[in-house]
């Protein structure tokens, strides 16, 4: 069995770009060098506007968990957390179990 995680985030007006911006500048490296290549990464293009969904794929809950925690421990991703987080207006997560290895 697997998962997914849908990590989902509104942001403020305008923000979209500036979060790309400083994601790819500062905080994808540190977030690959723990979580690996994620599934997807997204901007809303129709729909909800201001908007990112990036997906993540584990093994299992404890996986995600241990790579979450050694991620949260890095100094890199926490100045990038710090830098981003005012622009965050919602942010939802969902893990998603995939049905075709049950």
């Amino acid at each position: 069995m697997s998962f997914v995680e849908m990590r989902h985030y509104r942001l403020k007006v305008g923000a979209p770009e500036r979060w790309v911006k400083e994601y790819f500048e500062k905080g994808y490296e540190a977030q690959r060098k723990y979580l690996g290549e994620p599934v997807g990464y997204y901007t809303t293009e129709f729909g909800g506007i201001n908007e990112i969904y990036h997906l993540w794929r584990y093994d299992t809950l404890e996986e995600r968990a241990e790579k979450r925690k050694a991620l949260f421990e890095d100094p890199q991703w926490l100045e990038f957390v710090r830098e981003i987080a005012p622009l965050l207006e919602i942010q939802e997560n969902v893990m998603l179990r995939d049905i075709f290895e049950s």
